[in-house]
């Protein structure tokens, strides 16, 4: 059974320097309860794509088919209100999604460590703490499908490698779609590979053969980091209210 099929997407978005068609005929399957790596170099439309899947972009034509609740991109602020409280952003979307608000806030509470924090109105938040909150609020409540553009986990030092174990932990329990750049993380996390490229999407039962079409298509793939450098700051650092 398929947690997600896409059936014919054509995606153009325009600018002034003329249209930049994404995707033409694009078709993909991801299983139920698999958890699917996507390779791609950059500008590839490997953001479009989670945003098509998540339901946050629609196609141009063509369909998007999901089976059961996806949640919002790990670690991005569009499910949040910055004059909200962490709390009460996490009761929100909770209620949105017919979750338990409270164990979620316990959940993310307890394992971003945000004390008294979790009361405070998220424009308030540091960045680190606003780290926190965002990769823990991701994996609080049990969605059928998780998505995750770049960042799929973060933070620094001990709370990275926690962030790690939950994204194992959930990978078990749901189906997991993420997009990156870095072979390693497909090592790390996929149980199929897939490779972005020219608006075509080759997905691989075996992760070592999406890894060697990725190389051939982008130089810079066999010193990628584990996760990109820059993927900490683009995704802590939206327009979120000021920085504390």
């Amino acid at each position: 059974m398929m947690a997600v099929e896409m059936r014919d997407i054509a995606k153009t978005f325009r600018s002034a320097r003329g249209p930049n068609h994404v995707f033409e005929h694009l078709n993909a399957a991801f299983p139920r309860g698999a958890s699917v790596g996507i390779l791609g170099a950059r500008s590839a439309g490997k953001s479009t794509l989670i945003r098509l899947i998540g339901g946050s972009t629609l196609p141009d034509h063509g369909k998007v088919r999901r089976v059961g609740s996806i949640s919002p991109p790990v670690a991005t602020t569009q499910a949040y209100h910055a004059a909200l409280t962490g709390r009460e952003n996490l009761h929100f979307v909770a209620r949105v999604n017919g979750f338990d608000g409270d164990a979620a806030a316990r959940f993310v509470a307890r394992f971003a460590q945000m004390g008294e924090a979790i009361d405070h109105p998220l424009s308030s938040y540091t960045r680190e703490r606003r780290a926190r909150f965002l990769f823990a609020a991701s994996y609080a409540m049990p969605f059928d499908i998780f998505i995750a553009d770049e960042a799929l986990f973060g933070g620094a030092g001990v709370f990275r490698e926690r962030c790690a174990e939950l994204v194992q932990a959930r990978r078990a329990q749901a189906t997991l779609i993420f997009t990156t750049r870095s072979p390693q993380m497909l090592r790390r996390f996929a149980d199929i590979g897939a490779v972005l490229h020219e608006g075509q999407l080759h997905m691989f039962d075996r992760i070592g053969d999406a890894i060697r079409l990725y190389r051939t298509i982008d130089d810079s793939a066999a010193d990628a980091p584990l996760e990109d450098d820059d993927t900490e700051e683009r995704y802590v650092d939206e327009p979120f209210g000021p920085l504390a």
